[in-house]
Parts: structure tokens; sequence; C-alpha cells
């Protein structure tokens, strides 16, 4: 019999570490070669880890709730396979349930996670460690309930079979009434209070740890904004014919297909763009000075969730038909808010586009995301007042800024670009073309 460490692979692009969701097996089971071990959430979805060789459980590397980095051993086999195989299955997506009690006896045998000054570790509200008492025991279809309730799980008493928190728990602690604020001892006044002093509000700030994927958001953010030097440019897209297509589209549409969005129509826009100015369809390696013109044309979508912008992609967008790219951005959007998109929906994106129009925001200055070069948002559809043959007149306006990297493009490519995406969105029947 041999022995092989199995090590967590990377469950992710630029993600460096997981953590231990549920397991789905327990010391000394015996397991089948791509049968899945285990549930590792990372900064961006929940994944599935598949055994990679027939063999004997004989060691599991962390308890619920442990982080591990990539590269540290996530469980031990014993196999008589002669060569195991390589690490390369990419995980997958896996919907939150509820851990069994084979982890629970797991969990008991591997310690608990720690904070710096030793003590046990109880999860905050966004899944983060913070110092105190044992890790709540909670599904993460529970986690997330109590996310979008903005309670802390630490708070409610678990009535499950094994001490967790269930659904039921959390709902009625949400209902449960708050308690009266005791009284606070009188003190003197000052003798010469003043109204600000005295409207000062009691309480205490609340420090949480930056985790999860707003603390990839945040690497991700301040990596392009020292690296990439931006240029930007802002139009105004006259919109009226973009409204009346998305209008007559959702009128022949059935009753319960969704509603056609803006967005595939900025899709199909700047893929156009791109194909006839493929040098925004680009990837720069300043370090091997190196530029990479794609062939394919990937567009990522800035989609947003509780816990941040998370971008989706729809590969080969050029390919695809209006319908088709609106079908598959929801499709993306429902699995994103729920941190299910797998590794390959999130990979691989040429160009990126964010909508925060969707949000009600009117402009804002899209980051590019290296290695790409550019990256367009689209901001809210609205009337304004805008000079036609020189006379004021109130047009329906759609604002657009691109961003995009002066290290390869200049003003000159910027405003071609720019151009080219005003001249299919101002007459969006020019995009049945493309």
């Amino acid at each position: 019999m041999n022995t092989l460490e199995f090590k967590l692979p990377d469950v992710g692009e630029g993600l460096d570490k997981g953590l231990i969701v549920a397991w789905r097996v327990e010391v000394g089971e015996t397991v089948a070669a791509d049968q899945i071990i285990a549930e590792v959430e990372t900064d961006k979805a929940i994944v599935e880890i598949p055994a990679p060789v027939n063999g004997t459980i004989v060691k599991l590397g962390a308890a619920i709730g442990a982080e591990l980095a990539v590269g540290d051993v996530l469980a031990v086999f014993e196999t008589n396979a002669p060569s195991p195989k390589p690490q390369t299955s990419e995980p997958q997506t896996s919907e939150a349930a509820a851990p069994t009690e084979a982890p629970e006896r797991a969990a008991q045998s591997a310690p608990a996670p720690t904070s710096p000054e030793g003590m046990p570790a109880v999860e905050s509200q966004r899944g983060s460690v913070v110092s105190g008492v044992g890790r709540v025991k909670a599904s993460p279809a529970t986690r997330k309930l109590a996310r979008s309730l903005n309670i802390e799980l630490a708070l409610v008493a678990g009535t499950g079979g094994r001490g967790q928190v269930t659904r039921e728990d959390v709902l009625a602690h949400s209902q449960a009434p708050t308690p009266a604020p005791s009284p606070s001892p009188s003190r003197p006044a000052p003798a010469r209070a003043t109204p600000a002093a005295a409207a000062r509000p009691e309480g205490e700030d609340r420090v949480e740890p930056l985790s999860g994927l707003r603390r990839q958001i945040a690497l991700n953010m301040d990596m392009a904004w020292r690296t990439v030097p931006h240029i930007f440019t802002l139009e105004e897209i006259e919109a009226t014919r973009l409204v009346e297509a998305r209008r007559a589209l959702n009128e022949d549409r059935a009753g319960d297909a969704p509603r056609m969005s803006y967005l595939p129509f900025f899709v199909k826009a700047c893929v156009a763009a791109l194909t006839a100015h493929p040098r925004f369809n680009a990837s720069l390696d300043l370090e091997n000075e190196r530029i990479t013109y794609h062939h394919r044309i990937n567009a990522g979508i800035a989609t947003a969730t509780p816990e941040g912008l998370i971008v989706t992609v729809v590969h080969d967008a050029d390919q695809k038909s209006l319908n088709e790219i609106a079908v598959e951005i929801e499709t993306l959007a429902a699995l994103a808010r729920e941190r299910r998109v797998s590794v390959e929906q999130i990979r691989g994106a040429t160009f990126t586009l964010s909508n925060y129009g969707s949000y009600g925001a009117w402009m804002g200055t899209p980051i590019v995301r290296p290695p790409e070069v550019a990256i367009a948002g689209f901001g809210r559809i609205r009337e304004a007042v805008v000079p036609v043959d020189g006379v004021p007149a109130v047009r329906t306006v759609l604002p657009m800024v691109v961003s995009t990297d002066h290290r390869l493009n200049d003003g000159e490519h910027l405003g071609a670009f720019l151009s080219t995406i005003i001249h299919y969105l101002s007459e969006p029947v020019r995009l049945l073309g493309t």
C-alpha cells in the first residue's frame, strides 16, 4: 500500500486559499477516484473537490471551518495505485448543503482554528474568524440567510441535532423582540454642554477582518489602480432607438420568458467594436514585454452579489445571438449571487463590461482588470437637454465610459473604439448584421 498526501489544488484563478465547508467522507472510508470528498469555499464560489485516486481515507487535513492554503494537505490516502493521477481536475461547483455526521467526526479529530492569541475562534457574520469561542456550526445556506438578515450567527442558539444553527433558528432570532437597553448610570451634566455633545450617539464601532470576496476585490483593485495607467473617455449616446428596440423585443416575449435588459445590447455593440479594433481585445504582459491579441471574444460581466462584484464570463460572445447572450447573462448572474459559479464561468475574460446604470448610477470610472487592457461602463438611461441643430431639445441619452491601458492604447485608438460602439447602440438594428 502506498500513502498519498493529496494537497489542496488551485480552486480558482488567482486564489490562494479555501475554507472547508463540509466533508463528504470520514476517516476509514474507501473512496473511488473522482468521488467528491470535500466542499471548499473560495473567495468566489463553493467548489467540490474530487478524490485523485482509489483508496482509503486515513487522515483529513483540517476541521470544518478551517482555512487551508493551496498546497496544504487536504487528505491522506492509502492506495494501491502505482502512480497517482495528477491534481489537474477542475473542482466542481456545489449547491450549499448542511454538513453530515461524518464532517462532525472529522472536525473532532482535527484542531479548531485559533486566533493569534491562541483563543478558540468563532465565525463572524460573513464567515470569517474572530477571537472568542468555538466556531458556530451552520450550513452555507443558513450562513447566507444570516448575512441577508444582518444577524451574527454567534448570537443565535442552535437547536439542530448536533448543536448546529438551523434556518429556523435564524428566522426565530430575527423575529425575537430586541431587549430594551439598560439605563446608564446618571452623570452630572457638564457645566457648558454644547448641542453637539448632547446629541452624540452612544455605541461602539464594529471591526471585522477583510476577508472572502471583498478581500479578493480589494487586492485586485489595489493592484490594478497602482499598475495600470488609465485613460478614460465619457460619451452620451442618443438612445431613443435603443429604448424602442428593447421595448419591442419585450412586447413579443412569452409571458413566462424573462424580460430583455439593455446589457445584451451593450455586449453585442462591444463585440462589434472589439472585432473592428482588436487592440482592445488583448492582454498586456509587461514583464515579458509581450502583447496577446485574442482570437476569441470572451465578455466579462461585472455581477453584483451581497458579498461584492463577481465577474462572470460569456465565452465566445461573438458567436452568440442577442437572445442567447441575454439567457446566459441571466443564468450566470443567478449562479454568482448564490456563489455557485464554476471556475470556468469566471475565467478567461478578454474584455469586461459594467452596467452600473442598473443600480441607478449615471456615471462611473470603471477600472481595467489586468491583464485585460480595456473595460466599458454604462450608466442610467435618462432624459436630458441636448443641442439638436443648434436648438435645445429633450432626448433620451445613455452615458458610457470606456477605460483603457495607456501603455497599449492612445487617445486616437480610444476615440475610434468608442465611435464604433456609438454607431451600433444609436441604431441597434445594425446589430442584426453582426
